[in-house]
């Protein structure tokens, strides 16, 4: 009987933690009501020049299923960025880095893909097969 216990606990453990990091947590976390297929965060960090290709790009991007979190503070120089006013696809802003917070986010992450099945990391000097991914959605 003490076996079943723990079997069933480790169980419900095993689940929980596999459906802790998709994109239905992320929406819930940051209060995105829109569904979408997925949802792409951005840990602005490391360099500057691949950030602000990859932004160009993304706002360029032609889609409206999916959403685009960046974990960064709202200042002139990131509202300034064409990704916020072209982009087809929702952009927002976790300025309270509540995505870290939780465990969602490390801080040597730096740019997640997040899907219903699970998420998907990717270096900023190799974004461009973040699009190949997506395209593939």
């Amino acid at each position: 009987m003490r076996i079943k216990g723990i079997f069933f606990f480790s169980a419900f453990l095993l689940t929980l933690g596999c459906t802790g990091n998709n994109k239905n947590r992320v929406a819930e976390i940051l209060e995105i009501s829109q569904p979408t297929d997925w949802i792409l965060v951005i840990h602005p960090e490391g360099c500057k020049t691949c950030l602000d290709q990859l932004y160009q790009e993304l706002s360029e991007f032609k889609t409206t299923r999916g959403a685009i979190v960046i974990v960064a503070k709202n200042n002139k120089i990131m509202r300034l960025n064409p990704l916020f006013e072209q982009s087809s696809v929702p952009v927002y802003l976790d300025e309270e880095k509540k995505l870290i917070q939780k465990g969602i986010v490390d801080l040597q992450d730096q740019i997640l893909l997040f899907k219903a099945d699970g998420v998907e990391t990717f270096e900023i000097l190799n974004y461009e097969s973040l699009f190949n991914r997506i395209g593939n959605l």
